[in-house]
């Protein structure tokens, strides 16, 4: 497999990013959104990388996609190396621009509105976490049908189309440039995912896997890791919390009815003591009136 066969060569979206929020007369808003300081740090390290790629990750023998891919990009044959999950989503084909345009553009014009809703360190968690899951994603993928399959995967993909599913649920008032043609955001992740879904599932009905399989593998990889991110993990928040709660509150009815059932005790003891005197009591009537009283002490310090 080439060097311009390689996963993450091609994007996925058949249009271009470019998320504008309708101005308050519903048109689109113009102007270039004002990077937060998470995206401003992951466009720079992105780029810093993509140039020294370019300087040092030459195809030569060996090293068919270069030796920076070959050591830090995600691949099947090492996937005991989790640094490379990391490490993978900060790399690029160097066989052309597209590849880290796109997906800069993306991280830019929809980073920005999510970190500035989420702050900086959710949303790296969450773009991090999106990029993994991606390339875990293609690991897994590629040692169950890969056959061998021991390509380097590189990009940010994973985690940009983490961000667009997720500007979609959270801002559907955005619109991609799509085609040249703004459209609502919704309605673009919708052909978008659709279109790798119909890949996907192509691909597997007649077992042929070729290079945008494996794209659409990650994409769709860091896509559903968004939507459990946005969809599922605040439910089970909200619902660990009322657990929580619930427990919480069983407790304190516990201990007023163990608090109501010791009072109760310790008044008929005292009835007790009145009618027939101190040397009525039994040696765990007086315990349990000794406690009580020793407790009163020291609630009254």
């Amino acid at each position: 497999m080439g060097i311009h066969d390689r996963p993450y060569m091609k994007e996925g979206a058949p249009g271009g990013f470019g998320g504008y929020p309708p101005g308050r007369g519903g048109g689109l808003m113009v102007g270039m959104p004002k990077a937060g300081k998470a995206v401003k740090v992951l466009l720079l390290i992105n780029l810093a990388v993509f140039v020294l790629q370019m300087i040092l990750d030459h195809p030569r023998a060996g090293y068919p996609f270069g030796v920076i891919s070959a050591y830090f990009g995600a691949t099947p044959g090492a996937y005991w190396q989790i640094w490379r999950y990391i490490t993978f989503q900060f790399l690029h084909d160097t066989g052309g621009i597209w590849h880290i345009a796109l997906n800069m553009l993306g991280l830019y014009m929809l980073g920005t509105p999510l970190e500035q809703r989420w702050g900086r360190r959710r949303f790296v968690k969450f773009y991090l976490t999106c990029g993994i899951v991606g390339g875990v994603a293609y690991v897994v993928i590629g040692n169950v049908v890969g056959k061998g399959l021991d390509v380097p995967i590189v990009g940010a993909s994973g985690g940009v189309y983490g961000i667009v599913l997720a500007c979609a649920v959270l801002f559907p008032h955005f619109r991609l440039i799509f085609f040249l043609f703004p459209v609502p955001i919704r309605l673009a992740a919708l052909i978008i995912f659709g279109g790798m879904m119909f890949v996907i599932l192509g691909s597997v009905s007649k077992g042929q896997y070729g290079p945008q399989f494996w794209s659409d593998v990650a994409h769709l990889g860091g896509a559903a890791t968004a939507a459990v991110w946005i969809g599922v993990l605040p439910r089970i928040s909200r619902a660990a919390a009322q657990a929580g709660a619930r427990r919480r509150q069983g407790a304190w009815r516990r201990k007023l009815e163990r608090q109501a059932a010791e009072q109760a005790e310790i008044d008929r003891i005292l009835g007790k003591v009145h009618d027939h005197g101190l040397n009525s009591l039994s040696a765990k009537e007086k315990k349990t009136l000794q406690d009580a009283t020793r407790r009163q002490r020291e609630e009254g310090r």
